[in-house]
């Protein structure tokens, strides 16, 4: 049965914060409102900027016949997607990318040269040739001679009694795109049957490819969340490992040398347990030496606490999260110096999905879901317009303490979810889902109105 996915593109229902000194904008851009027909999973999603405009990617179990985007065929079970929009969100190329059974979107990045890199959770046990695949290095299987390291700070074993599920996502595909559409190398990292590997982000450097997420044991559901390195020829080294049984990594920045991994844990770290029933996890790595340089974790009595969207912001690590009470949710955004000493942090009412991103001039946009009462204690409300999210700019002090300044936010259509946020230097892109049709593409230009009415 065919599933339709609409992308709407309009200004955005999602709560977005800039963290920074002022924005300077020498042309001022307006908003856009488009609406595409896409096969398109609507919970996995990235947008990313470009010199010309924006790339997303995400999840589609959608036929080429319902499409009006894709023009080649559907590869078997769901396929990781890639499309390129231009400044007015039109549309300039799109592909699928996969294999014969399904896959799963995991993460996106772009490289110095302007290339786009896909990484997604695979069953297949075999690369299919269409439609963008051009080479095919051998896939880097975890066995003799490239053993895992393991990081783990208090040495516990590792080992535990395992038993096959039946065609997990065992696999780490990695798909590179051109920016013309064109296809890069393509290549698989087989983690073996008795695990499912889930990656949540990527991030490169001059020299190649960091990839970050979480690896499950299906036997004892234990969670170790893992990076592992790949040049641009799609060598890889072998996986690191992160924690014991309940450590997963949601996201991953890299600047100067230095990679962000983060996420959440109820493992033993530096001989300390967990503050809360599950508290948030950040790790700085240096890439060179490979030493872990710093290990935050973040956590209150009876709480469950995550990071869900990170960033480097002046050599500093910013990111963003929820707590969650039981009975109510915050939305976290805290700053760490150089060091690792907490530089600020603000808390919001609000609801994941969570997402930040960072601006010229140190600025950071944060974008959430928020209720409308929720709204209300945030920004004021705006006559005649039902709000579900918003997007909010903090601008930093000299002491680097975070204050409020401009807000956006947009009209409630259906249960209205976040999906992924992007800035250039013009603007905001939130893309958001409603309901298992609809997904909203909205870009609030800087010097545009903070309301759009749909």
């Amino acid at each position: 049965m065919k599933r339709t996915r609409t992308i709407g593109l309009a200004a955005s229902a999602a709560f977005v914060v800039l963290l920074s000194s002022a924005l300077t904008n020498a042309d001022a851009a307006t908003s856009l409102s488009k609406t595409l027909t896409i096969g398109l999973e609507d919970d996995a999603a990235i947008a990313l900027s470009t010199k010309n405009g924006w790339i997303l990617a995400g999840t589609t179990f959608e036929s080429s016949e319902s499409s009006t985007v894709f023009a080649d065929r559907a590869l078997g079970g769901s396929d990781i997607w890639v499309a390129s929009l231009d400044a007015t969100l039109a549309p300039t190329w799109s592909h699928r990318a996969g294999t014969m059974q399904n896959d799963i979107f995991g993460g996106a990045a772009l490289d110095q040269s302007g290339n786009i890199w896909l990484v997604g959770s695979s069953q297949s046990e075999t690369v299919t040739a269409a439609p963008i695949v051009m080479t095919t290095p051998a896939p880097a299987t975890i066995g003799p001679g490239n053993t895992p390291i393991t990081v783990n700070p208090d040495g516990v074993s590792l080992t535990s009694p395992l038993v096959a599920a039946p065609r997990p996502l065992s696999q780490l595909i990695i798909q590179g795109v051109r920016s013309d559409g064109s296809a890069l190398l393509k290549t698989t990292i087989s983690f073996g049957a008795k695990f499912a590997v889930l990656p949540t982000g990527v991030v490169s450097d001059n020299t190649g490819l960091w990839i970050a997420g979480t690896i499950l044991t299906l036997e004892s559901k234990a969670l170790r969340g893992f990076y592992l390195n790949c040049d641009f020829a799609l060598q890889c080294k072998a996986p690191i490992y992160l924690g014991k049984s309940g450590t997963s990594i949601r996201t991953t920045a890299l600047s100067a040398g230095n990679l962000l991994v983060a996420g959440s844990t109820t493992d033993v770290w530096k001989g300390k347990p967990a503050i809360g029933k599950v508290d948030a996890l950040a790790v700085v790595v240096n890439v060179k030496s490979g030493a872990i340089t710093q290990t935050q974790r973040s956590g209150n009595s009876g709480t469950r606490r995550s990071w869900e969207s990170g960033a480097f912001v002046n050599g500093e690590a910013v990111l963003a999260g929820t707590v969650d009470y039981g009975k109510k949710m915050e939305i976290v955004t805290t700053t760490f110096s150089k060091t690792g000493a907490v530089v600020s942090t603000r808390r919001w009412l609000g609801s994941p999905p969570v997402a930040l991103a960072p601006r010229v001039g140190g600025a950071i946009a944060l974008a959430f879901a928020v209720s409308p009462s929720e709204l209300k204690a945030i920004s004021p409300p705006t006559k005649g317009v039902g709000l579900d999210a918003l997007s909010v700019s903090l601008s930093a002090s000299k002491s680097g303490s975070r204050t409020l300044g401009l807000t956006h936010v947009s009209p409630r259509v259906g249960d209205q979810s976040l999906l992924a946020l992007a800035a250039n230097s013009t603007g905001l892109l939130t893309v958001s889902g409603s309901g298992p049709g609809l997904l909203l593409l909205d870009f609030y230009p800087d010097s545009g109105s903070g309301a759009v009415k749909r």
